[in-house]
């Protein structure tokens, strides 16, 4: 019979889940900081821009603080991220001017098949609230060459 030793090793058999915890905390952590980091509050908002030939560069699009209003096909009007009516423009764009960092231009996305009268009533909102820069956002066409 064999003797047994008090030192007798056991079998542990326990999962240990704290390290399946820690990579679980950091693929949240990581996660939560590309979101935000691609965070773009005009996003959300996607009209199918017209597309033309010789498009001009309008970095002051990409500003922070740039009056974006999209005009979508079914006529929702937005500025900014907020839907708002067509009618309430010129408030909108007058209380933002009362920032005097705020560049004093506006930049319209209207969808290709947007109807022109809600193209028109914003364009009067912008007009009657003092403000003549008025730049439309569009697509440019790809060509495949030079035309012969």
């Amino acid at each position: 019979m064999p003797i047994k030793s008090p030192n007798v090793s056991r079998l542990f058999s326990g999962i240990d889940t704290t390290a399946f915890a820690a990579i679980m905390v950091v693929l949240v952590f990581i996660e939560l900081i590309a979101g935000a980091m691609s965070y773009n509050p005009h996003h959300g908002l996607s009209a199918d821009l017209p597309r033309v030939l010789h498009p001009v560069a309008m970095p002051g699009a990409l500003r922070d603080d740039a009056m974006l209003v999209s005009i979508m096909r079914d006529g929702k009007v937005y500025f900014g991220s907020e839907q708002i009516g067509p009618d309430y423009m010129a408030g909108k764009i007058q209380a933002r001017l009362t920032d005097r960092d705020v560049e004093r231009k506006v930049y319209i996305r209207a969808d290709a098949r947007a109807r022109y009268g809600t193209v028109k009533t914003v364009l009067d909102g912008v007009r009657s609230a003092g403000l003549l820069g008025v730049a439309f956002l569009v697509d440019q066409r790809r060509t495949l060459g030079p035309i012969r």
